[in-house]
């Protein structure tokens, strides 16, 4: 079964920790980071690219399995040495539901069509609508195996931009581990008021600011370990003591 949304509720101070991010981040650029796919100028999305010295600063707002409402830290703790980024529509679907919660829907959407009945006149199909509403509300009531029953936000159309990183999971090792997050959007809602979130990828400035791919890098760094160099042809032998 898909995993559900976590809610969040809690709201982090944006305008204080815009200034300080506007300090902090640094712009990275195809060609010579390595980074690819990177989103275009879109007024929905809010990001920056911090840099890890600067990662503790934000242990405060790093909370797992309570986010806040308005701001992501996209990966706190695993700073990437790569980025690449793609726009996905994100839904669920959860097909083992609740009788109870079915009728609650139902009973919630025909309220929904009563109360618009008492601020205004209702068209021919709302009206339709609403005795239909009513009957099924009765009949999954009094019939519970009656229908088969989904929920899901398929239909709702929600896109989402999704940050895939690459990080160090074990430094001593250079072993790499990649992982992928939807980032948060700002959001308008009825009578346009616009609830602004942003995200914070935090960037391992080494291994991502040069144009080499990491893998090369990983290499040269594990080569640098070994202190003795006998080149003989085209390879080299590297030896250090044990």
């Amino acid at each position: 079964m898909p995993r559900k949304p976590i809610k969040r509720d809690d709201e982090a101070p944006l305008e204080g920790l815009r200034t300080v991010l506007k300090t902090q981040a640094i712009t990275l650029s195809p060609g010579i980071n390595q980074i690819t796919n990177s989103p275009p100028a879109d007024p929905h999305l809010e990001y920056y690219f911090i840099p890890k010295q600067y990662m503790k600063q934000y242990q405060a707002y790093n909370r797992p399995g309570k986010p806040l409402k308005n701001l992501k830290l996209v990966n706190y703790d695993k700073p990437a040495i790569s980025l690449s980024f793609f726009y996905k529509h994100k839904y669920s679907i959860e097909r083992q539901v609740i009788h109870a919660d079915v009728v609650q829907h139902i009973k919630n959407y025909r309220d929904e069509l009563l109360n618009r009945s008492l601020m205004e006149q209702l068209s021919v199909g709302q009206l339709k609508e609403l005795k239909q509403t009513d009957e099924l509300l009765r009949r999954v009531r009094e019939e519970p195996h009656a229908y088969q029953a989904c929920f899901s936000n398929y239909h709702h159309k929600y896109y989402y931009w999704y940050c895939t990183y690459r990080y160090f999971d074990d430094l001593a090792s250079l072993k790499t581990t990649t992982s992928s997050e939807h980032l948060l959007k700002h959001t308008e809602r009825v009578g346009h008021e616009v609830h602004e979130r942003l995200n914070i990828i935090f960037i391992d400035p080494e291994y991502i600011s040069e144009s080499v791919p990491h893998d090369h890098k990983i290499i040269d760094r594990e080569l640098k370990s070994f202190p003795i160099h006998l080149r003989q042809g085209i390879t080299t032998l590297y030896l250090r003591e044990v």
